[in-house]
């Protein structure tokens, strides 16, 4: 409702209609009244005396075409600019969803870097403190601690970064949707569900994409107008015939001639025929700009089917990346869980140390994190890929909207060893 892009699209459609309006009435009647009063200050030879008079004339004029064949391309071309705008319209609707969708996706990835880096903080400084506590008792050199130091330092600098970032985003997606930045940090995708694709659905993709994108459309659309208007030009050559009616009525109080005032009306009904012979070259040139006009659509509809298979082609591989690259991670957050847990049950029994247990913290995290955005890039390549083939809609968008669920509370406790005081 509010994306500049949609509302122009949405003001070119409306200009188009009235294009459209104009190219049907000029199949109607043309009606026109004028009226006009004159003065005038008459003198003679040889006396010269003043002799001034009044003349008043209103008169009412009715044209119809009765043939003027350059109306029906024209009628064509309009209707072919309407369809256009509707589609242009279509495009901006369906990338103004893309970039909201993008926007969005943007905002929780960064949440789940902050997530990251914070998890990444708190193990930090878990091996900063054991390190102190192994200095002061003499187990470590000071060199451990300054090492601890130094990456606890850097994780708090990434964690400044990533809030940054995280306010950057939601401000995006504030501006692009001109109202005030949802609450969805508690939220997240729906790990059960990803984008249905396939690998040999690329040809039906490509199909939907030449039969309903609307980058295609428009270009065929203009094809379609260059054709009417090259029929429009080649038709200035034909012969005009209009039915004319004119209604008169006139008073005045004489004339140069005349010293008796009259009054009267008149009417006429004729026929006007123009049959074009020459025009100094003129209509063989609108005829050739109009033919070469056509040539540069025909061109420009052939452009627009390779960029819009180059374009399904690319956002149908990035789906497809992104949707494995989410289910070989599914397997990798399972591996690090099971990790995780044997490094606490090995921490807590004595066999392993703190920094084992969060090495493989940090570890988990950080495939938790790119699975999240290995999700979320794969629905956004599936909304661009619907959208780059003409079939994203509202459905679509109440679909993904769907599919944002409640993020579960990560556990971030320190483990501590069996019988240790905390």
């Amino acid at each position: 409702a509010t994306d500049p892009a949609v509302a122009g699209a949405q003001a070119q459609v409306r200009a188009a209609e009235q294009r459209v309006y104009q190219a049907r009435a000029g199949f109607g009647p043309q009606v026109a009244l004028t009226g006009s009063i004159t003065e005038t200050r008459y003198r003679e030879a040889p006396a010269f005396d003043l002799r001034p008079f009044r003349a008043k004339q209103a008169a009412l004029q009715v044209n119809q075409p009765l043939w003027r064949a350059t109306l029906f391309p024209a009628l064509d071309a309009a209707q072919a600019q309407l369809l256009q705008a509707e589609a242009a319209l279509a495009q901006a609707q369906a990338e103004s969803a893309q970039r909201l969708v993008e926007a969005a996706f943007e905002v929780l990835k960064s949440r789940d870097t902050l997530a990251f880096v914070s998890a990444q903080q708190v193990a930090a400084g878990e091996q900063l403190a054991a390190a102190r506590r192994a200095f002061q008792v003499g187990t470590v050199p000071v060199t451990d601690v300054r090492e601890a130091e130094a990456k606890a330092d850097g994780v708090a600098a990434q964690v400044l970064s990533a809030e940054a970032e995280l306010g950057l985003r939601q401000q995006v997606l504030a501006e692009l949707s001109g109202l005030a930045a949802p609450d969805w940090l508690g939220r997240g995708l729906d790990g059960t569900r990803l984008p249905p694709v396939q690998p040999a659905g690329i040809l039906e993709w490509l199909a939907d994409a030449a039969s309903h994108s609307p980058q295609v459309a428009q270009a065929r659309l203009v094809l379609d107008a260059a054709e009417a208007e090259i029929k429009r030009a080649w038709l200035g050559h034909s012969p005009t015939a209009e039915l004319t009616y004119q209604y008169t009525l006139s008073t005045d109080t004489g004339t140069a001639t005349s010293f008796f005032p009259r009054r009267g009306d008149s009417s006429a009904v004729g026929l006007n025929v123009n049959i074009p012979l020459f025009a100094s070259g003129a209509t063989q040139s609108k005829v050739r700009e109009a033919i070469a006009l056509r040539d540069k659509a025909l061109a420009d509809v052939d452009a627009a089917r390779r960029n819009v298979s180059l374009a399904v082609r690319q956002s149908f591989s990035a789906a497809l990346a992104a949707t494995a690259q989410a289910r070989g991670l599914e397997a990798a957050v399972r591996s690090q869980e099971l990790s995780l847990r044997a490094n606490r049950r090995g921490y807590e029994v004595g066999m392993k140390v703190n920094a084992d247990v969060l090495d493989a913290q940090s570890k988990l995290f950080e495939a938790r994190r790119d699975l999240s955005r290995a999700r979320y890039d794969a629905w956004s390549a599936y909304t661009k890929l619907k959208a780059q083939a003409g079939k994203l809609d509202a459905a679509d968008l109440s679909e993904l909207d769907a599919l944002m669920v409640a993020q579960p509370v990560v556990d971030m406790a320190p483990v501590r060893r069996r019988g240790a005081t905390p």
